[in-house]
């Protein structure tokens, strides 16, 4: 059955799933191109958001054989031989798609929370849209409208606190729950949903997933709660080692997240599964041998690297053609990496602009930051030359 859909392009997530938008508006998925219009979710139920006609167009085109265009992330990298997200998710729901097809009536089953943008660190490939830390930033560096918007409407579950309440009534017949941010555990609010869904007794049937930035350890009270639901896996994103990886997620500490990564397996309970997540960009591009040997040694229950998607100068596939060379013949052998190098190499996005852009960016955060690219890249500087 799965195969089936993955070979006819069908993506069960507009059937079964929804994302609560950073900005409190709401998406197909989290890589999807733009949000369902007029809405916000805590003024609209998310069955009524899921059964709107935006949402039922997107599902006739599948039902068509067609291919979203908000939807070309996941086809630009299957294209290019790499597991996208909506096959993933097929693999993953697939005991629940068992009696499901396109003809189905839309059922809320997989619900990601991007419950605002409340994060303490600004990590390189993120931005104002999804880092409290980073909008506070941007600001500084002058007059930004965008920022300042996107802070205002990243703040959006303290100034709506009825959501939480509000939502119950969706969470009956939920299996999947992701937490992402943000920083998922400084976002406190989020407990009221599982403190419900474990005395409805919801919890059992439910999987929950987090990606976090390993600096906040969450109070001891949650791992209780958690011992009640069907599976429970902390995504650690940890896109590099070292001073490489500090001047990534600045301003996080590589010892104090290794730290906490230790401290979580101390309080392990038996439905938790630890895993690794990394992101790959220009800046960890001659870092993935390293990377590999770090994650062999922590052993996690699963690893899986993404793309950088935006912003667009830290994507792979702008790299300069000699930079790719490199990467190339450094990391042929390392499998894990292999469908991240097929993308990287499926399209020459390379070009004057990109470069123009890219180094102003690395520049100015430098600046603010009181870093130097140069120093901590020296060999990746000497060929993308961001610094003379």
């Amino acid at each position: 059955m799965v195969e089936r859909y993955i070979k006819s392009n069908i993506c069960p997530l507009p059937w079964t799933g929804l994302e609560v938008g950073v900005n409190g508006g709401a998406a197909p998925c989290c890589l999807y191109k733009g949000q369902v219009p007029n809405v916000k979710v805590y003024e609209t139920d998310l069955k009524a958001i899921q059964q709107s006609q935006y949402m039922e167009d997107l599902r006739t085109q599948f039902r068509n054989g067609k291919k979203p265009a908000g939807c070309d992330r996941c086809w630009a990298e299957e294209s290019a031989g790499k597991d996208s997200k909506r096959i993933n998710t097929l693999y993953k729901m697939k005991n629940s798609l068992k009696n499901w097809t396109p003809n189905s009536e839309p059922e809320l089953k997989f619900i990601d929370f991007k419950l605002g943008n409340v994060c303490n660190l600004k990590c390189r490939i993120c931005g104002s849209w999804s880092s409290s830390k980073w909008a506070q930033e941007e600001m500084d560096y002058g007059e930004n409208p965008v920022a300042k918007k996107n802070l205002k409407e990243g703040g959006w579950p303290k100034r709506q606190p009825q959501f939480f309440d509000d939502i119950k009534d969706c969470l009956k017949d939920a299996e999947y729950f992701e937490f992402t941010g943000g920083e998922p555990f400084m976002i406190k609010n989020h407990f009221k949903i599982l403190m419900h869904c474990v005395e409805k007794g919801y919890a059992k049937n439910i999987d929950i997933h987090y990606n976090t930035n390993g600096t906040q350890l969450p109070p001891r009270e949650i791992f209780d709660l958690w011992r009640y639901f069907k599976r429970v896996e902390i995504a650690f994103s940890i896109d590099d080692v070292g001073e490489q990886f500090e001047y990534q997620r600045h301003p996080a500490k590589w010892r104090e997240v290794n730290h906490n990564l230790v401290e979580f397996k101390t309080y392990q309970t038996h439905n938790m599964e630890f895993q690794i997540c990394t992101t790959i960009n220009i800046f960890n591009c001659f870092s993935l041998a390293k990377i590999a040997l770090w994650v062999a040694q922590y052993q996690p229950k699963f690893f899986y690297v993404n793309t950088c998607f935006d912003p667009d100068v830290f994507n792979i596939q702008t790299l300069p053609k000699q930079v790719k060379n490199i990467v190339n013949s450094r990391y042929n052998m390392l499998t894990d990496f292999q469908p991240t190098l097929r993308y990287m190499n499926s399209a020459d996005r390379d070009s004057g602009e990109i470069r123009e852009r890219r180094k102003a960016r690395i520049l100015q955060t430098d600046k603010y930051r009181e870093e130097n690219f140069g120093e901590t890249f020296p060999l990746l500087n000497k060929v993308l030359q961001i610094y003379d």
